[in-house]
């Protein structure tokens, strides 16, 4: 036994030099064997709990957010859809007493860098591919991020409010209308950063809405990867990926083609694909005068929804901002808006300003029109006579 408990100190020990890094709150994703784990007061687990996770398991999977930026729930879009048909715990612990590594020789360690949604791909992608390999619910997926201990109160969502519901044990429980709510990504940004003057900027206040002449209607909610630019002899292409439907494998692109002519850029169209290199679905944005359009170097900007067409489907964004052609894409420059000056509304306050004035000068005229009397009776004065005749 002595010769036991020695070796599992060694083994701790190793676990915190090599793992040192990987700190709490955890995430644990998968298997429906994690429901026996929950605590009601969402303490830590022992070192036992966590063998017996880890023993029950064909293959484990440790992603390690390697960022001095907290983990949020809303830059893992992709993540936080998949978890819907998943068993998932939190572990509010700063370290984990044992490392799966230590435990089953079926671990992979990936380490999360670059884009939030290229790190959300990565870990998608990761945990589909081992479950087609090992099966469904026999894959446990452990999220941790290497952050200090000073940021980790930084974090928001679902995560942070276990954490600290299990360091304040004198706290009653709180009700669910008091609960902090989930922080999600609503506005979709795509920034092409690209050098000689072909990188692109697009903003809009709603996810990109498919609708198909069959009346079925896609949100692209989950965009996969970073936005690109890819320039023809004609086009800078500004190309973007999305998730279709519930696969995490397979993608739909969208392709915004624009051209540039005699200072000023237009948007031409979109390109709808199901395969990067295959054939796609052309639609035709609004003709001239109404096209999105500007002088380089500025933005474009519409409030209203623009829509993209063809006989086989339309493509709809609302409030949408973009720029193309641009040297950095730190910001918007200033933008031309597609509603111009003389908007209904403008001209409904123009009519009724000028109504109110026709009325107040007529007013004004009736007014200088009334005689008054300019003689009056007095005593000192000859009295008045007023001739009144039948």
């Amino acid at each position: 036994m002595k010769t036991m408990h020695l070796q599992i100190l060694i083994i701790l020990s190793l676990c915190y030099v090599c793992y040192g890094n990987l700190e709490g709150p955890f995430l644990f994703f998968g298997p429906k064997s994690l429901e026996r784990y929950r605590r009601p007061a969402l303490k830590s687990l022992d070192q036992d709990d966590l063998m017996r996770i880890y023993g029950e398991q064909a293959a484990i999977v440790v992603f390690n957010n390697q960022d001095s930026v907290p983990l949020s729930s809303g830059n893992f879009p992709r993540l936080r859809k998949m978890l819907e048909g998943q068993t998932t715990l939190v572990l509010p612990q700063d370290f984990l007493d044992v490392h799966p590594d230590y435990i089953s020789n079926e671990t992979q360690v990936l380490t999360l860098q670059g884009p939030w949604s290229e790190r959300d791909a990565q870990m998608t992608e990761t945990f589909a591919r081992l479950q087609d390999i090992y099966g469904a619910g026999r894959v446990l997926g452990v999220l941790g991020n290497s952050v200090s201990q000073s940021q980790i109160s930084d974090y928001d969502g679902e995560w942070v409010r276990v954490r600290r519901q299990a360091e304040d044990s004198t706290t009653t429980a709180a009700t669910e209308e008091e609960r902090p709510t989930r922080i999600y990504t609503k506005f979709p940004f795509y920034n092409a950063s690209v050098v000689n003057g072909k990188g692109i900027l697009m903003y809009s206040s709603g996810w990109p809405e498919l609708k198909w002449a069959n009346g079925t209607v896609m949100v692209l909610d989950t965009p996969v990867g970073v936005a690109t630019v890819k320039a023809t002899r004609l086009y800078t292409i500004l190309v973007l990926q999305f998730a279709h439907g519930d696969s995490t494998r397979d993608k739909i692109y969208l392709e915004f083609s624009f051209k540039q002519s005699g200072g000023w850029w237009t948007a031409m169209g979109v390109e709808v694909k199901l395969t990067y290199e295959g054939p796609g679905l052309n639609l035709q944005g609004p003709p001239p005068p109404h096209a999105p359009s500007a002088v380089l170097g500025k933005a474009y900007h519409c409030s209203l929804p623009l829509v993209y067409a063809s006989e086989e489907a339309t493509l709809t964004m609302p409030d949408i901002r973009m720029q193309p052609f641009m040297d950095s894409t730190e910001k918007f420059a200033d933008a031309f808006d597609c509603i111009g000056f003389t908007t209904v509304p403008i001209w409904s306050g123009l009519m009724v300003t000028f109504i109110i004035v026709i009325g107040l000068a007529i007013s004004i005229s009736m007014i200088m029109d009334i005689k008054t009397m300019d003689r009056f009776e007095t005593s000192k004065a000859k009295q008045l006579t007023i001739t009144v005749s039948d």
